[in-house]
């Protein structure tokens, strides 16, 4: 379609909805959609009061891998980046198809909940291709040992096997887990997102000890832990949660 919108952006309160929409074609990645989405990462960075960035397809398919004819590695190397390092939970929702470059994106989410009937795989070697690109988010999330079989094989698998090699989420509610993210306190977990996207497994154990002693030490004077704690004594909400 002529002009389509290659991204829907929808903001429903403290949640950003990201809809892939080139539907005619299974939702590939091209340049305009990795742009936008990028674009739109960045933009809700800025907004405090958003706590979940929801991404999803339109049509059949959640993502059918990268347009063949419109994608450049760098692209999708700054989407995978801008999502993994993206301070605001991201959730997947997927459905209908996941394949090639789609594993790389919810790779790079924090949270993936999956539809029934969803087939995931990476397709790359069928056509003489590697998943070179998303392969550092791939490994975020699944064994060396399958990632391995998977790449190799190009096989397409469904929940089941995808929940077993730790893809998925173990609650495929989406509702219910957007209100367990936001009960938890937000500026604690832009701090956990931090953590676990840094080198702290390759600081020597006494670097490490002393930098997140440190780091509690820190956490524990800022308004947002005082308000938790306190909370937790007075036996009441902290003022976070709605």
């Amino acid at each position: 379609m002529v002009n389509q919108i290659p991204l829907i952006v929808d903001r429903r309160g403290t949640v950003l909805n990201l809809t892939l929409n080139n539907p005619s074609k299974k939702n590939a990645l091209n340049s305009e959609m990795m742009g936008a989405a990028v674009a739109a990462i960045i933009e809700a960075e800025k907004y405090e009061e958003l706590r979940v960035i929801v991404i999803k397809g339109s049509g059949s398919a959640f993502c059918s891998g990268a347009d063949v004819n419109s994608w450049e590695p760098e692209q999708l190397q700054l989407l995978l980046k801008t999502i993994a390092e993206c301070s605001i939970p991201t959730i997947a929702e997927v459905h209908g198809v996941c394949l090639g470059g789609g594993m790389g994106l919810i790779c790079a989410c924090d949270f993936v909940l999956s539809k029934d009937g969803t087939f995931f795989g990476f397709p790359e070697v069928r056509i003489g291709m590697i998943p070179a690109v998303i392969f550092p988010y791939v490994s975020r999330k699944i064994s060396l040992t399958k990632i391995r079989e998977l790449f190799i094989t190009g096989e397409r698998f469904g929940n089941e096997i995808a929940k077993s090699l730790g893809l998925l989420y173990h609650n495929n509610d989406l509702n219910s887990l957007i209100s367990l993210i936001e009960n938890g306190g937000p500026i604690a977990q832009k701090r956990i997102k931090t953590l676990v996207n840094g080198n702290m497994h390759s600081k020597s154990s006494v670097d490490r000890d002393i930098e997140l002693a440190n780091l509690i030490s820190e956490i524990r004077q800022d308004v947002e832990a005082l308000e938790g704690i306190n909370s937790f004594l007075e036996k009441r909400k902290p003022s976070w949660v709605k």
